[in-house]
């Protein structure tokens, strides 16, 4: 999967350079990713220390935001405008975050490339709408490579994304949000209410894990999609109903697009509240079981 996308863009990137319509950051966001899916796939065959997947995690996206720094506009919040240090450092660690997260979630069939395959093909469609050719052939190689590889790893699947796939995801979307939000038109919320499973999922079981003191760091099965199939669901089942809650995502995130940030806000709560409902049904079950 990742290599067909990186080909894919590493041949349009060649095609369109001469005339190049490819916006600031696109190429080093992919970039990143790669140099992700290669510290994964490494890690997959070495068994990295957490500590240090971290540390080379936090400091490839520092490092590159601080390169990208110059060539991206100002960050204004409400009447203030800040300075590039005060966004570098937070941003490094949202982008790190969406990496990890992406990883963590990939623990079922076809959960993982199918919330890819969702997401960017919604990618896409924003784009296109938005005039971002380049973000837009991006996501559409992303969500063509995914497909592809769906038909393989859907449930019961065949073969395996490994630590080296969902890194190069998680890398990707979680750049992607930044530099297409600082850059842009496109909301952020337009940008991450499609991870807004993933991202409610894997926070809530982390908080939980650091408030029982337990080693938040190594493998568990404390995730509600992995309680969900504890709970008798099949792989198809729980991934079907996870891709469906991506798809509702994507629906609200659009209806981001022409609304005001009041609206944003009131509909990113909408989702809050829809995925919290399904988190206290999984516990609800979970005491009756």
């Amino acid at each position: 999967m990742v290599v067909a996308a990186a080909l894919a863009f590493g041949g349009w990137v060649f095609f369109a350079a001469g005339g190049a319509n490819v916006q600031k950051g696109l190429p080093y966001t992919f970039l990143f990713a790669l140099s992700m899916f290669l510290l994964g796939f490494y890690d997959d065959l070495r068994d990295l220390s957490p500590l240090l997947r971290f540390l080379v995690q936090f400091v490839s996206a520092l490092l590159l935001l601080i390169f990208l720094a110059p060539l991206l506009p100002d960050v204004s919040l409400w009447e203030w405008v800040l300075p590039k240090w005060a966004w570098v450092a937070p941003g490094a660690f949202w982008v790190v975050w969406m990496l990890n997260l992406y990883n963590f979630m990939d623990g079922i069939d076809g959960l993982a490339g199918g919330e890819a395959a969702v997401a960017s093909s919604f990618f896409f469609l924003v784009f296109a709408w938005y005039g971002q050719l380049g973000w837009a052939v991006a996501n559409l190689v992303v969500a063509a490579a995914s497909m592809g590889f769906l038909v393989h790893n859907w449930p019961p699947a065949r073969i395996f994304m490994g630590d080296g796939g969902s890194a190069f995801l998680g890398a990707f979307y979680g750049m992607q949000s930044l530099v297409v939000a600082l850059s842009t038109p496109v909301p952020f919320p337009v940008l991450v209410l499609p991870f807004a499973n993933f991202i409610l999922d894997t926070t809530f079981t982390l908080l939980r894990r650091l408030i029982r003191r337990e080693k938040w760091y190594q493998a568990h099965r404390s995730h509600f999609y992995q309680r969900m199939t504890d709970l008798g669901m099949t792989h198809r089942k729980v991934t079907s109903i996870e891709l469906l809650v991506v798809v509702a995502s994507c629906a609200t995130a659009a209806a981001c697009i022409p609304g005001g940030q009041l609206v944003r806000i009131a509909l990113m709560m909408f989702v809050v509240a829809g995925i919290t409902c399904i988190g206290i049904w999984v516990r609800v079950k979970e005491q009756a079981f």
